[in-house]
């Protein structure tokens, strides 16, 4: 049985990132708008915040690999498949992205800032991505180890916030990513 439950869990997976992968043509499309608010000038570029921005791509291993033999591995993998159902439709029909300053200084932070926005497109802005799925892995992770909830809360906003600092994201883009987060929460309990 074990076998079998543990084949599912890679199929689902398998699926998800492949549901994922949509991301990266829809980012490559040429934006259309760009919701900039006026606050949105105000925020400076904090090159250190890239720190926070690529460890989600940590933070989010940490969420599959820890709830992989949990009963939460469904409801993340469930959540995050309706997180990009909402997603993948509003960047397509409404390709909004990010106007990205130039990034002067020579420390690793200012390198590694202008290597995400050489490398990320502009699009896909809103609803943002790192957002949402930091915070529904926060999310799982402290109901599975409520033990490290403080770590995970804070972390989930953390890179949430580091989109600001990056300036990979406007300001408009972080509620878009939590409203998200909070459909496919609530999408994700009525189902399973």
């Amino acid at each position: 049985m074990g076998r079998k439950k543990n084949m599912m869990k890679f199929i689902l997976l398998f699926a998800l990132i492949a549901f994922k992968s949509l991301y990266v043509p829809l980012n490559k499309r040429k934006s259309k708008y760009y919701w900039e608010l006026p606050i949105d000038k105000k925020i400076p570029l904090i090159p250190i915040f890239v720190v926070p921005y690529l460890f989600y791509f940590v933070f989010t291993a940490i969420a599959f690999t820890t709830l992989w033999n949990t009963d939460l591995f469904y409801p993340l993998t469930l959540a995050l498949f309706i997180s990009y159902a909402i997603a993948l439709p509003i960047w397509y029909f409404f390709p909004n992205g990010v106007k990205r300053p130039h990034v002067d200084g020579a420390s690793v932070f200012h390198r590694m800032v202008r290597y995400v926005h050489r490398y990320d497109e502009d699009g896909n802005g809103l609803p943002s991505a790192h957002v949402y799925v930091a915070l529904i892995c926060a999310h799982y992770l402290v109901i599975g180890y409520p033990q490290f909830a403080l770590f995970s809360i804070l972390t989930g906003l953390l890179i949430s916030i580091s989109t600001l600092f990056t300036k990979q994201h406007y300001i408009i883009d972080v509620p878009g990513g939590v409203a998200v987060y909070i459909l496919s929460v609530l999408i994700a309990g009525i189902i399973l």
